[in-house]
């Protein structure tokens, strides 16, 4: 039976940030409707645009890389809190790192 190859710390810490990131990305774009009810509604500002299915898309796509990135630097920023303590910081600054990014793309989605 072949070994299987363990995925690389760093690797794992950024695609944990990802993951956070991206579930965070979805949170906030499915409760941005209840704040900001124009993107609901976006042709009464620029006519037919994009649906909410697909703005969640485009913002996901702009907010990965920054999430990734907070996972990675989170992932090796704690050092004294074994496996499960890095992992911790890691979903926290994918969270952190992507919020801009995530706020910034619904934002101008809703007829700023």
């Amino acid at each position: 039976m072949a070994k299987q190859k363990k995925l690389p710390r760093s690797l794992s810490y950024a695609l944990t940030g990802w993951i956070a990131g991206a579930v965070a990305t979805l949170v906030l774009g499915l409760s941005w409707p209840i704040i900001f009810p124009a993107i609901v509604r976006p042709e009464h500002y620029y006519g037919a645009g994009p649906g909410l299915i697909p703005i969640l898309g485009i913002v996901l796509v702009l907010a990965s890389p920054m999430a990734a990135i907070g996972g990675l630097i989170g992932g090796n920023l704690a050092l004294e809190g074994g496996e499960g303590g890095q992992r911790l910081i890691a979903i926290i600054f994918g969270i952190i790192f992507s919020f801009p990014c995530n706020c910034g793309g619904l934002w101008f989605f809703t007829g700023f």
